[in-house]
Formats: C-alpha cells, structure tokens, sequence
C-alpha cells in the first residue's frame, strides 16, 4: 500500500454539522455535457444560500464547488467510477469533500502543485504561474491559487489508496459565508 499523503489546512470535518447533502455522478456525465458542471454548482448553492444571510452566498457557493468539480472530473482517473461528494453545514461554514480517483501519472505533479498552495505567497505564485504562461491546465493549480488568494477557502488534499489500490484524492474545503 502506498503512502498516504494530506496537504493543506486543518479542517473538522465531523464536529457539530447541522445537514449532511452527499450524491455520486459519473464524470462521464460531465464531459457528455459540459454545461452540468455550472448546473450541478448552482444547485448545490441554491439549495444552500437559505441558511446565509449574504446576498452573494449563491456566487460564492457557486463558483467555489465549480472550480473543484471541474478539477475533479478533468483529472479523473477512470470517467466510469463515481465522484463522491458531501456537503456539510456548520454554523456560517460549508464543508465538503470531493473524492475522486486520480491517474497515477498525474499523482506526483498534483501533490507538488497542492505543496506550492502552502508555501509559497499566492500572489507572487499567481504571478509565476501567469508569466510562465504554462498552456497545460493539467500543471498550472490556476484555479486552486485563485479559490485560496481570493475566497481564504480552507482547503486540504488527501491523497490516499483505496481497496482496490486505485489512487485517489479527497479535496476537502472550508467556504466561510459570514
């Protein structure tokens, strides 16, 4: 069994949550049809801004759990194994979990990239990631840079092996709506 790996910020993801939203889909779903991705985000923040007294709770939702589920379904291992995802609310807080299988040759580069989002200062990385102007998404963590610069989202990655020695990864975030 390989090493299991967690980067990033402490979060509780058990301690006093009020509601408990959990579902599966298939990424295959998704690149069938793209535009699911912002409707699956949407859904998940209408059916949450009622507990926020913030008029931007629903943008910010949204564009949070659309960053993650489009990482999670472009760099899926196998498009036919479900991505699992669980959405918690505490207090002012959302907490979810994103859990997906990650092919093992994109394993190494995902680890280094989620390394960079903890030591180093977001705005002079964005900035090298800008300049360099890397045209491979798959290495850039563009969007993770902007989700932690902009929004203070707490976030972790677990990287982990599963029964089936399938690689997988567990992003779990921390979206405070105060």
């Amino acid at each position: 069994m390989e090493e299991h790996i967690i980067i990033g910020d402490k979060i509780d993801f058990e301690r006093d949550i009020e509601t408990t939203f959990e579902f599966n889909f298939l990424p295959l779903d998704i690149f069938d049809n793209w535009s699911r991705v912002s409707s699956l985000s949407d859904f998940i923040a209408e059916y949450f801004e009622s507990y926020f007294d913030s008029e931007a709770a629903h943008n910010v939702i949204s564009t949070i759990f659309n960053e993650f589920i489009e990482n999670a379904v472009k760099f899926t291992k196998n498009n036919s194994q479900p991505i699992n995802i669980i959405v918690k609310k505490r207090d002012d807080n959302l907490i979810s979990r994103i859990t997906n299988t990650i092919p093992g040759h994109r394993k190494t580069t995902f680890i280094g990239i989620c390394k960079e989002l903890f030591t180093n200062d977001l705005d002079e990385l964005f900035l090298t990631k800008i300049e360099e102007g890397s045209n491979d998404n798959s290495k850039s963590g563009i969007g993770l840079i902007l989700i932690k610069k902009d929004y203070q989202v707490k976030t972790n990655f677990d990287f982990f092996e599963s029964t089936n020695s399938a690689n997988n990864v567990a992003v779990t975030f921390n979206l405070d709506l105060q």
